[in-house]
C-alpha cells in the first residue's frame, strides 16, 4: 500500500533548548544523569564495575557526591574507599522508612547551598563597598564572608570546585542488595526514578538532579526491581548469566526497541565470552555522536553491530 503524504509546515515541531542529559562528561564516558541497571549473579562484579565508572566520573570532574543504599556496604567498603563516600551518605537499611525522602532532601539541600554561595559571591563587592562606607550589617551575615585564617573578609570557599564553573554538584546514588526490601515494593522509589533528573529544581529553571545505579542479581525476579523502574533505564550492565530464559525472554526483549534481540544476544556473547567478570554495557538512549556505538565490552571496548 502506497501512503500519500502532504506537508503542513505551520505545524512543524521545534526542539526546545535543554537536554535530559545536560551534565558535561568526558567524551569517553556516558552522559549524565543516569538511571542504570546492573545485572549479575552474586560475586559477579557489579560493585567493582559501578565503582570504577563512578571513579572515572570523579577523576574527570563529573561526580561530586555519592550516596549508597545497601545493607552490605561494610563488606564492600574496600572497593568503595576510593570514591570518598561519607559515612553519613550510607543508608544500610533499605527497609527503613523515609529513605527516598532523605535522598530528595539531600539533593534539595545541595541546591540551596549552591544558590547561597552564588548569592554571596554576586553580592561580595557590593557588601564590602557599603561596609567601608559605614553601613552596618548583621554579624551573622558578615561571618559568611569572614575568613579567620586571614582575619579578613573574602568570598567564601565553595563547597565543591564545580561552583566556580557555575554548576551545582553532580550527585549519584547506588542501590545494592536491596531485593525483597520494602524500598523496592513501595511507590516512592519508582517516583524518584521517574523524576530523578528533575530533583532539586531551581526557581529559574533546570535542576540539580541525581543519577541512580541499581545493582541486582536477577532482571525480573519477584520482589526485585519493579518493571516501572526497569523501563526508565538509560543504561545497563549485563554480566554473564546461565539463565537463558531470562537473557532471551526478559533482557533481550527489553531492548528490542533499540536493537533486534538476536543481534543483542550476539553482542552479549561477544562481551562476556572471555571472563565471568566481563559485561555488556548498553547505552540505551543517549550515546554521544563521537562514540562509535552504544554497546561496549566493559567500558573500554566498543562493539559495533552490523548495519542492515
Amino acid at each position: 500500500m502506497k501512503i500519500e503524504k502532504k506537508s503542513e509546515p505551520k505545524a512543524k515541531m521545534k526542539v526546545i533548548n535543554g537536554s535530559a542529559f545536560a551534565i558535561e562528561t568526558a567524551p569517553h564516558l556516558p552522559k549524565l544523569h543516569q538511571a542504570c541497571v546492573v545485572v549479575a549473579k552474586r560475586g559477579g562484579g557489579k560493585t567493582t564495575a559501578v565503582s570504577n565508572l563512578l571513579r572515572m566520573y570523579k577523576e574527570t570532574g563529573a561526580m561530586d557526591r555519592i550516596l549508597i543504599v545497601s545493607p552490605t556496604f561494610l563488606s564492600n567498603k574496600k572497593l568503595l574507599e576510593h570514591l570518598d563516600i561519607d559515612e553519613n551518605d550510607v543508608f544500610d537499611d533499605p527497609d527503613a522508612p523515609g529513605i527516598v525522602e532523605k535522598i530528595k532532601d539531600i539533593v534539595n539541600a545541595e541546591r540551596d547551598e549552591f544558590l547561597r554561595w552564588k548569592q554571596l559571591k554576586a553580592n561580595y563587592e557590593k557588601v564590602m563597598k557599603q561596609m567601608r562606607a559605614g553601613r552596618v550589617y548583621d554579624d551573622e551575615f558578615l561571618m559568611s564572608y569572614y575568613d579567620p585564617k586571614t582575619n579578613d573578609f573574602k568570598v567564601p570557599e565553595p563547597k565543591y570546585p564545580c561552583y566556580r564553573q557555575g554548576r551545582p554538584p553532580v550527585i549519584s546514588c547506588i542501590f545494592d542488595d536491596c531485593m525483597n526490601s520494602r524500598l523496592y515494593t513501595g511507590r516512592t522509589l519508582a517516583s524518584l526514578v521517574i523524576s530523578h533528573r528533575h530533583q532539586g529544581q531551581f526557581p529559574t529553571g533546570g535542576a540539580v538532579g541525581i543519577s541512580l545505579f541499581f545493582l541486582i542479581q536477577s532482571y525480573k525476579a519477584q520482589s526485585g526491581l519493579p518493571k516501572c523502574i526497569r523501563n526508565q533505564a538509560t543504561s545497563a550492565l549485563i554480566f554473564r548469566t546461565k539463565d537463558n530464559d531470562e537473557l532471551r525472554k526478559n533482557i533481550a526483549d527489553s531492548f528490542s526497541g533499540e536493537i533486534d534481540p538476536e543481534v543483542f544476544i550476539e553482542l552479549y556473547q561477544e562481551a562476556t565470552k572471555d571472563s565471568p567478570h566481563d559485561f555488556l554495557f548498553v547505552d540505551l538512549h543517549h550515546k554521544k555522536g563521537i562514540q562509535p556505538s552504544g554497546f561496549r565490552k566493559n567500558f573500554d571496548e566498543y562493539l559495533i553491530p552490523p548495519v542492515n
